[in-house]
């Protein structure tokens, strides 16, 4: 998706599994409940841009959203029922960064300014510790319930989380197979991305490792 001046906000949104894993400093909403989920999804109009792709990183996607004239405004987490569970137990925690066009950035609240920089480098340490699968939509934009026309809004889904490191700071090994699924090297080597979220010419775009 290319960021022409249309697209007046991004939202990296992560699904974690693991409350412990979400920054205390990130601020916590109303846990939505199963009938706001269902909303939700009901009320959904994007259109996807980006397939399901597992193991990506998101190492610079970040500091290049920041260098085409995009500025973190908001964050903040949010407890949801998995609307695949089916018995309506399991839950999952979205956190939710979000970044608009400079010339909208007079929205940042006083609160949000003063901790800025902190949630930015929990943002990037999300981003440096772990492999991601992603899928993007290209959604329009509300506000106030209402459609602004003309307006989009990119919305990056990161799921899946495959942490590259372990507890102790050791990186996390895997055996390079072959074809056949044979074991090959002398020794398992450290995780690595199939593909590198990016943006390339303006376009946000899934780069393959070579």
């Amino acid at each position: 998706m290319k960021l022409t001046s249309d697209v007046r906000m991004v939202l990296m949104q992560f699904s974690f599994s693991n409350p412990n894993a979400v920054p205390d400093v990130i601020r916590r909403v109303e846990p939505e409940n199963w009938t706001g989920g269902v909303q939700r999804r009901m009320r959904s109009t994007g259109v996807m841009v980006m397939e399901p792709t597992p193991s990506c990183s998101m190492l610079e996607f970040p500091a290049e959203l920041e260098d085409q004239g995009y500025e973190l405004v908001d964050a903040l987490v949010q407890k949801r029922p998995d609307q695949k569970d089916r018995t309506g137990k399991a839950v999952y925690h979205a956190v939710r960064f979000t970044f608009v066009r400079r010339e909208f950035a007079s929205e940042l609240s006083e609160a949000f300014q003063n901790v800025r920089g902190i949630i930015r480098e929990e943002l990037l340490e999300m981003c440096c510790d772990a492999l991601w699968r992603v899928r993007a939509f290209d959604n329009p934009f509300f506000r106030d319930d209402e459609e602004v026309p003309g307006q989009r809004v990119l919305v990056v889904n990161l799921e899946a989380r495959t942490p590259l490191f372990r507890a102790n700071g050791e990186f996390v090994t895997v055996w390079q197979k072959d074809a056949a699924g044979n074991r090959v090297g002398d020794e398992p080597l450290p995780l690595e991305p199939t593909h590198h979220l990016r943006i390339v010419d303006g376009t946000v775009s899934l780069v393959p490792v070579c």
